[in-house]
């Protein structure tokens, strides 16, 4: 029998698939794992296998298999042996990058943003940021995760700019397993930033906005450092954790 590994017993507690067999399986498969590993159900270093997610969603092994190769081509996951798929344990060089990347990209994103905001966008992102923070109050922190990256990926939305969107996205598919982490450590004042962010925006304030979310980015660097040094010093191969 098929023992359910810890990744898969956090992925039971989602919600079941949508109906699969109304679009591409594969495709369906691929934001169902990456919605996993936005939302911190998935974390550095978990084991995926094939069947194991076949049986905990309800698909044959073809979409999943499918979906795995896709996200192990875009260095999403890593394939460390025919057997063996990983959340990758991210090293502080590439930390480091999508530290920088992300800097200026959701900087833009704040400042377009703060330009293109509507009273239901401010509306709408305020009730976002009550939810996070009764959320993180409550430690249900699946849920502040989750909101967490939903607000991050709200400003290029608000700002009406798909491409970033997109571009950041693919980032947060590799950082959220290691936020997921930070938020485990219950660091407070977590959206303390974010709601500065909402007031420059209100303010039509685009300086303020990307000062804002840079600052609230820039917040989680030591800790997140620290993090990677723990995670890669457990790595069973001395060599990985260098």
């Amino acid at each position: 029998m098929h023992q359910m590994s810890e990744v898969e017993r956090r992925l039971t507690m989602s919600s079941a698939l949508d109906d699969l067999s109304r679009i591409n399986l594969g495709d369906q498969v691929y934001e169902r794992i990456a919605k996993a590993l936005l939302t911190g159900q998935m974390r550095p270093n978990d084991k995926l296998t094939i069947r194991g997610l076949s049986e905990r969603w309800g698909v044959s092994t073809t979409p999943i298999r499918d979906a795995i190769k896709q996200l192990t081509q875009e260095k999403v996951l890593e394939q460390r042996s025919p057997k063996d798929v990983r959340v990758p344990v991210m090293t502080q060089a590439m930390y480091l990058e999508i530290l920088q990347i992300r800097l200026h990209l959701e900087g833009l994103a704040a400042e377009r943003a703060a330009e293109r905001a509507t009273p239901q966008d401010l509306r709408d992102l305020r009730k976002l940021l009550n939810r996070n923070d009764k959320a993180a109050d409550r430690q249900n922190l699946a849920l502040a995760t989750a909101g967490n990256q939903e607000f991050h990926l709200s400003l290029s939305a608000v700002a009406d700019m798909p491409t970033l969107q997109k571009i950041l996205k693919g980032l947060w598919l590799q950082m959220g397993p290691l936020v997921a982490c930070y938020y485990d450590m219950q660091p407070p004042g977590l959206n303390a930033l974010h709601h500065e962010v909402i007031d420059a925006m209100q303010d039509k304030s685009p300086d303020r906005a990307r000062l804002a979310i840079q600052k609230d980015i820039l917040s989680a660097k030591p800790a997140l450092l620290d993090q990677i040094t723990t995670l890669r010093t457990g790595l069973r191969d001395p060599a990985e954790a260098l």
